[in-house]
């Protein structure tokens, strides 16, 4: 058994060094890396050690990547409801593990557990991938997104690593007057904007020529939603920067991201891999498929072949002569999308999740936006929760506003539509798609 903190190291010293020049390299360093893995989770992980020994399947008998659909698919439904010592590794101190949770495109969250090292190291690889860029571990970021009070204040605690000029980063809440972004923008001489697609583009259109000049961003990253090229526009025209979009998750952080002068995402092989699946087979390229991932350097709560809900389509084969990722042509992940009402009203979902949200026995719930002025919110309360149906309604009523009608049911369950990822959020026009 390898000790974790030589895991650690390991991998370190896999990020060090060149990348694989190599489809072939590429491949063979996933097969060991891989192999390593599947051990480990077999000896100290419960969940898999079961999992394996259900399907028949044993470690010795991973010889080579044709194997690995041999391992069963995890979904996030079957590690919800497991204690964090039967997804953990034993011999880690789980009470000392970073807990990071989903944010709930199920509208469940599920709790996800790394070392400190695990968690910078995953961050060195998208930081690594920004090099295209001529980005590195001097620039500053600014990150617009949307963040409750108490998150705000933990996260924009001044790490030890920013004290020495790296990674140095400043954190603002998207409600934050337009005013005070410019002003902290300015101040903090900021390189890279980055927030989700629906909060930037939301903000965009408040920018002058003059707040760009000050703001003088140099590239604008965007993640955790859908990037249409409608939205990229708006972004880049309110904050005068081009926009690189990041593709990741928090399961397993870094995935891919936009290639420079490129509408395609390179994959980040030497950290995940990456299976996309059309009706239970490998899709080729150019076909879209479900996303399956696993973590090549997280072991304190690994993730093998971990339905992610997303789809995606695929670029074209990787070639021995020329870069040896896979490729991703477009991403058809979730997306928050706003909500138009009747008399020209438009509704953030941030807004309304937040109100429904502010009831701590909402356990799962889907607002669905059915005409311009009527929604249809469906609840899954935790079993303790009781009487508290009528306070949703009233806090909900009061961020919908005047003139709107709401139908409001408590549901034992809320599952997707036909495998596709659970939608929280259904505004009107993805409605009737």
């Amino acid at each position: 058994m390898i000790p974790d903190n030589l895991h650690q190291l390991q991998s370190l010293r896999d990020l060090t060094r060149a990348r694989p020049a190599s489809r072939t390299a590429l491949l063979a360093f996933q097969l060991r890396r891989l192999q390593q893995l599947v051990r480990h989770v077999y000896a100290r992980v419960p969940y898999y050690r079961s999992l394996f020994d259900a399907s028949g399947f044993h470690p010795d008998q991973f010889r080579s990547l044709a194997d690995l659909p041999r391992i069963p698919i995890t979904t996030r439904g079957d590690i919800q409801s497991l204690a964090p010592e039967q997804v953990c590794a034993s011999g880690y101190a789980i009470d000392r593990l970073r807990c990071i949770q989903t944010s709930g495109s199920t509208a469940t969250p599920v709790t996800i557990r790394r070392t400190l090292a695990e968690e910078r190291l995953l961050l060195c690889h998208r930081v690594r991938a920004a090099g295209e860029y001529g980005l590195g571990l001097r620039s500053r970021r600014v990150q617009l997104d949307y963040f409750r009070p108490d998150t705000l204040r933990s996260l924009s605690q001044v790490q030890p690593y920013e004290r020495l000029g790296i990674l140095p980063r400043l954190l603002l809440d998207w409600q934050t007057p337009k005013a005070r972004i410019v002003e902290a923008v300015e101040r903090f001489r900021a390189d890279i904007l980055s927030g989700p697609p629906s909060v930037l583009s939301w903000l965009a259109a408040e920018f002058t020529d003059e707040d760009r000049r000050r703001m003088n961003f140099r590239l604008t990253f965007t993640g955790a939603e859908t990037l249409t090229p409608a939205t990229r526009r708006q972004i880049e025209r309110g904050f005068g920067a081009p926009v690189a979009d990041i593709y990741g998750s928090h399961e397993v952080v870094f995935i891919a991201m936009q290639r420079r002068n490129s509408a395609e995402y390179r994959v980040c092989e030497d950290a995940v891999i990456l299976e996309v699946l059309r009706d239970g087979r490998p899709a080729a390229p150019g076909e879209s498929g479900e996303v399956v991932v696993t973590a090549l350097h997280s072991f304190a709560m690994p993730f093998l072949r971990y339905r992610l809900g997303d789809e995606v389509t695929l670029g074209d084969a990787p070639c021995e002569g020329g870069d040896p990722c896979l490729t991703i042509r477009t991403i058809l992940g979730r997306t928050r999308d706003r909500f138009l009402l009747g008399d020209g009203r438009t509704l953030h979902a941030y807004a309304l999740g937040e109100a429904i949200r502010a009831h701590a026995g909402v356990r799962q719930f889907q607002l669905v936006q059915e005409a311009p002025d009527a929604f249809r919110l469906h609840v899954v309360l935790y079993e303790r929760a009781t009487g508290i149906a009528d306070l949703i309604g009233v806090t909900l009523r009061e961020a919908l506003g005047p003139g709107v009608s709401l139908r409001l049911a408590i549901a034992d369950q809320l599952a997707p539509v036909e495998g596709r990822k659970f939608q929280a959020f259904v505004p009107l026009l993805r409605d009737r798609a």
